[in-house]
């Protein structure tokens, strides 16, 4: 592992051009910049690969505070959800993400499309069913009486 001369941290990756933490260059004369740049002006790399590389492309994981400053947007009515659904997308699907944010972000949307998918598939066996409805009600005044004796 390679030590930054910027900022002293020690790089997770050897073969790394770039410091993870303060995007400054590991290599003493400066070619890992200018390989960034060719590979972009000659097409040579895919933009995929110029993002990753690129100093100023910094992806930091979420801290403590901040995934439990999103989940606290869920105690906001409409507008935090709405808030958080933004951000989890963002996460999910924007370049500037660690791959542990995507993928938790990913995780969450799609186990909110299943339990959207099963709460209204309760929801249509319960309509279809009225009997069952009859029933909960019936179940309801029961408790309703007791608890008022």
């Amino acid at each position: 592992m390679e030590v930054c001369k910027n900022c002293g941290r020690k790089n997770p990756l050897e073969e790394a051009n770039f410091c993870y933490y303060c995007g400054a260059s590991l290599r003493e004369d400066g070619s890992a910049l200018e390989n960034v740049r060719k590979e972009t002006v000659s097409g040579e790399g895919n933009a995929e690969s110029a993002a990753v590389t690129d100093p100023t492309v910094v992806k930091r994981p979420f801290t403590t505070m901040q995934w439990l400053g999103m989940f606290l947007l869920l105690l906001i009515p409409l507008y935090g959800w709405i808030a958080f659904l933004v951000i989890a997308s963002i996460s999910a699907f924007g370049a500037n993400a660690t791959e542990e944010r995507r993928a938790f972000a990913k995780g969450f949307l799609l186990f909110l499309v299943i339990a959207v998918i099963a709460l209204w598939l309760f929801y249509m066996y319960v309509q279809s069913n009225p009997e069952l409805l009859a029933e909960y009600n019936k179940m309801l005044e029961q408790m309703n009486t007791s608890a008022g004796q």
